[in-house]
């Protein structure tokens, strides 16, 4: 990525969401991006979190979103039942094409996801997506399950 306005984007994202109390104190975060800038995206923000002792796990919703999403219903579901076990170090997890779940033919998935996700003490979650609009129906419609689950990390120009 030859951009260095993409760049100092990038930079600005990860320092409003890895900030001084990550992971201790961080809401989870909502991004547009333009898939161009995904890989520069995740290989910055990988940098940044290790230095805090957290690990990043990228989950591609895209090739199937539904299906994809219920598998990691599923393994936070299969998590929350163990809250016994401390946790120890927790996980970012990014889930990459979470706008392709907006629209009311393809968010049924989302609701057992939240059911979940809302109780989940073992990951960071940042939703990520290049249509910045379609994420942020997902998390700003009060109608929806997941409103207000995730601020809005996406600089004015990414919208």
């Amino acid at each position: 990525m030859a951009d260095p306005n993409a760049e100092k984007l990038i930079e600005q994202v990860i320092g409003k969401f890895v900030h001084r109390l990550f992971p201790s104190f961080v809401e989870p975060g909502f991004l547009g991006c333009p898939s161009e800038c995904w890989g520069a995206f995740l290989t910055s923000l990988d940098r940044a979190v290790s230095q805090r002792g957290v690990e990043v796990e990228v989950v591609d919703l895209r090739p199937a979103p539904a299906e994809a999403l219920d598998e990691v219903t599923a393994r936070i579901t299969a998590s929350n039942r163990r809250r016994a076990e401390p946790v120890t170090q927790r996980t970012l997890l990014v889930l990459l094409g979470f706008d392709l779940l907006e629209g009311h033919d393809r968010d049924a998935p989302i609701y057992p996801f939240r059911s979940e996700f809302q109780f989940d003490e073992r990951h960071v979650w940042l939703f990520m997506g290049q249509d910045r609009s379609r994420l942020a129906r997902l998390f700003h419609n009060r109608k929806l399950p997941l409103y207000l689950a995730a601020q809005d990390l996406t600089p004015p120009e990414w919208r």
